[in-house]
């Protein structure tokens, strides 16, 4: 999907407000929330150029295994090639476009719906559809009936590479041709997070909800913003008050932001007990067990810390007012071996339900009122200080594009 010739639908003077800090911004221009054309203006500009998260390196232990996502508009594909190298690469084939990973099997009721892509582990990738086969790497290795079709060179096919980077066990894939690293933009929060070693750690429990019906943008904007945890979650987030939340500044050229909560008492947890279920994450201090940890990576992945665990959420826009959640927990793999481990994980899960069933419907909400012709560009206060900051990484992007329409070129590969 590519919208290379879109042009920003809205005038950039319009977003100018919108950035800087809590004091004196306002909120982004409703019509970003429900556009279509300024839908197909963020899929270029952010989903076509930035760097996206797909899952976790835990995923790709074996050679073989491998992650069939959506991301950005695309189908991809994202597996371990050899003991030291992890791919990306388009899952459309080189013939006549239908998805490698896609699984055609289907009831009668479903004969016309979009076709599942399947994860797990291969020694090939073979299209259903002429059966080409493509080795690990998206090397075309098999084109029966080929051989007197005149200038086809077998040897010249293959899946187009998509550039990837790990992070903190985190996989990410970036759709333009030679982005600039992601790494070294990830100082600030490889600083907080050192001693929760996130690398060590693997997920628990991932889901994917399809089509969650309302903009990614609202999704990011409350998970970040710790004003309404006392006021919405109140009695469930009691343990982690608005009034202990601070965020770290904002510069540019920071490829994330994120806050810290401070909780009332060490061990403080997501989850009827407000206390931690699990041991507390080795090698982190006594500070960081009496705080949470919210961080973004634009645009696409949001993690949370506290002190005996992780959780990680990822958005992947289908429409201007939809768009694919996907979450997980992260543990030590010692902790998923404990005796009590499953039963305590359903507490933990009927935790987040709770807040779930406040969040959820308030953000479809939010995105109704969006709609209205008396939305707001609200004030900020100093407890969503970083939505002013994730609104200046977006109309950088915005400008960017304005000024440049080309794709981001950088140093990396």
């Amino acid at each position: 999907m590519s919208f290379r010739s879109q042009v920003c639908p809205l005038d950039l003077a319009e977003f100018e407000s919108s950035r800087g800090t809590f004091r004196d911004a306002v909120g982004l221009p409703p019509s970003v929330y429900f556009s279509e054309d300024f839908y197909r203006f963020e899929a270029d500009v952010i989903f076509g150029q930035e760097w996206l998260c797909v899952g976790r390196v835990e995923s790709l232990v074996e050679v073989g295994d491998f992650i069939a996502r959506s991301c950005g508009g695309e189908q991809i594909i994202v597996t371990r090639v050899s003991d030291t190298e992890i791919r990306a690469m388009s899952a459309v084939c080189r013939h006549r476009g239908l998805c490698v990973t896609a699984d055609l099997e289907r009831g009668e009721e479903d004969l016309f719906g979009a076709p599942v892509h399947i994860s797990g582990n291969a020694k090939h990738f073979r299209c259903p559809y002429h059966h080409w086969v493509y080795g690990l790497d998206g090397q075309l290795i098999g084109a029966s009936e080929m051989s007197e079709t005149a200038g086809f060179d077998m040897s010249s096919v293959a899946l187009p590479k998509i550039a990837t980077e790990t992070w903190q066990g985190f996989v990410f894939v970036n759709l333009s041709p030679c982005p600039r690293p992601l790494a070294p933009s990830l100082t600030k929060l490889d600083a907080v997070l050192e001693n929760h070693a996130l690398e060590d750690l693997v997920s628990v429990d991932p889901i994917t909800i399809p089509d969650v019906p309302f903009n990614w943008k609202i999704m990011i904007e409350n998970f970040m913003e710790g004003y309404h945890n006392s006021r919405l979650h109140s009695g469930i987030h009691d343990f982690a008050p608005s009034s202990g939340i601070w965020y770290s500044p904002y510069e540019q050229g920071d490829g994330g932001m994120y806050g810290l909560n401070q909780t009332l008492e060490t061990g403080g947890g997501f989850n009827p007990t407000k206390r931690a279920l699990f041991p507390f994450l080795p090698n982190t201090t006594e500070a960081e067990r009496q705080q949470v940890v919210f961080a973004l990576i634009p645009p696409s992945l949001l993690i949370g810390v506290q002190a005996d665990s992780a959780f990680w959420f990822t958005v992947d826009p289908t429409g201007p007012k939809t768009h694919n959640l996907s979450m997980a927990y992260l543990f030590p793999e010692e902790t998923t071996m404990l005796p009590l481990f499953d039963k305590l994980l359903e507490t933990a899960i009927q935790g987040v339900s709770y807040f779930n069933a406040q969040d959820m419907p308030t953000n479809v909400g939010v995105q109704q009122g969006m709609e209205s012709r008396f939305a707001p560009r609200g004030n900020y206060s100093w407890q969503e200080a970083v939505i002013p900051q994730f609104n200046s990484w977006l109309v950088a992007r915005y400008e960017r594009q304005v000024a440049d329409p080309t794709p981001d070129v950088g140093t990396g590969e």
